[in-house]
């Protein structure tokens, strides 16, 4: 069993539920992981459709809507905080003081690229969000057998 699946097993067999949510440190020490790995691994397990939460105490697998609408909404604001970061960045480079141009690069989720309005050039990180609606939801369904569902 790989890791992703052995961590949605263990979060819904011992950790279902707010009350029972487990810190990071120990979820790290337990898989082999270091703190950025482990969030990597949340996150694809969140983006296959498995309802892991998470907040100030630790990560825990959904008891029910609640504490999903819960770490949804704690998500939105961390996502607002880094569209706002990325939104004075490009603003700091409309006012000049930087000599580097910038190109905004918006990647659709057939795989092709569009170019957004250009600021001015390249900033050389092929940048752009993407959305994979093309997966379906065959690793969804996956892991859910993985987990017991």
């Amino acid at each position: 069993m790989d890791k992703n699946a052995a961590l949605c097993v263990y979060l819904k067999k011992y950790h279902t539920g707010k009350e029972k949510a487990v810190p990071s440190t120990e979820l790290e020490q337990l898989f082999s992981l270091n703190g950025r790995n482990l969030r990597r691994k949340i996150n694809r397990l969140r983006q296959d459709g498995v309802p892991i939460c998470s907040d100030r105490s630790g990560y825990y697998f959904a008891a029910n809507q609640e504490e999903v609408n819960a770490t949804v909404f704690r998500l939105t604001g961390l996502v607002t905080k880094i569209s706002n970061a990325r939104t004075g960045l490009l603003y700091s480079s409309l006012l000049g003081e930087l000599p580097i141009p910038v190109e905004v690069t918006i990647q659709i989720d057939d795989g092709g690229e569009r170019d957004a309005e250009q600021v001015s050039g390249d900033h050389g990180d092929g940048g752009g969000t993407s959305a994979d609606f093309d997966s379906g939801y065959e690793s969804l369904y996956g892991l859910l057998d993985h987990c017991g569902e």
